[in-house]
């Protein structure tokens, strides 16, 4: 009888998680955590961007963080003369990658979110404002927010486990199912926007890539 409790439970939970308005529910309740790990993606985006300007050794970094990047990228069949939906592909599986382990690494991925600052830091520093507007913008604008919020699911997953572990062990009464279902519902909203971003970057993006040469 217990298992088929467990199983009606889990059930639930998951409806729930696929739940449109109890997934915009969770991004109201935790609007605060939202808003912090943006401000430190955009903090250091626009501090990196300054640096780079004195601090020649930064310029350095980012061309060697550029490149595996690239050659990441390669390594999926990706080139400019690429299909686009074989770009879309590629982008797409490396986006999902990402998506899952900032989920996974949870606290620790706030680091993800200050590389990936630095990299586009680094992209506008080189390329210009005018190509870094045309070149990100347009995929940016989802793919950024998608990588914030697989941060904060990653978050919320680790103080949902770390408050069920407490309950365990310590016999203490303390929240973890919310924090838990909420965290898969930010990662489903994370993993459709790297979806979409994928898509406008393997079309749109790579279109204007080709016409700037």
């Amino acid at each position: 009888m217990k298992d088929a409790y467990y199983l009606m439970i889990l059930i639930d939970d998951l409806k729930e998680a696929f739940n449109l308005k109890e997934a915009v529910k969770a991004l109201i309740r935790y609007r605060k955590l939202i808003l912090l790990c943006s401000a430190i993606f955009i903090l250091s985006f626009l501090v990196l961007y300054v640096l780079m300007f004195n601090i020649k050794l930064l310029v350095h970094f980012g061309d060697m963080l550029f490149n595996e990047f690239k050659r990441q990228i390669e390594s999926y069949g990706i080139t400019k003369n690429s299909p686009f939906y074989e770009l879309i592909i590629g982008i797409l599986k490396n986006n999902l990658k990402v998506c899952i382990i900032n989920y996974i690494l949870g606290v620790f991925s706030l680091y993800t979110l200050v590389v990936n600052a630095y990299m586009l830091s680094y992209v506008m520093y080189e390329n210009g404002i005018y190509s870094f507007v045309l070149l990100v913008i347009p995929h940016g604008i989802f793919e950024i927010p998608a990588l914030i919020l697989s941060s904060v699911g990653g978050i919320l997953l680790h103080i949902g486990i770390f408050n069920l572990i407490l309950n365990i062990r310590f016999k203490k009464d303390r929240e973890f199912r919310r924090y838990l279902k909420d965290s898969v519902k930010i990662l489903i909203i994370s993993a459709i926007l790297f979806i979409i971003a994928a898509t406008i970057e393997g079309t749109i993006t790579f279109s204007i890539a080709k016409m700037l040469g």
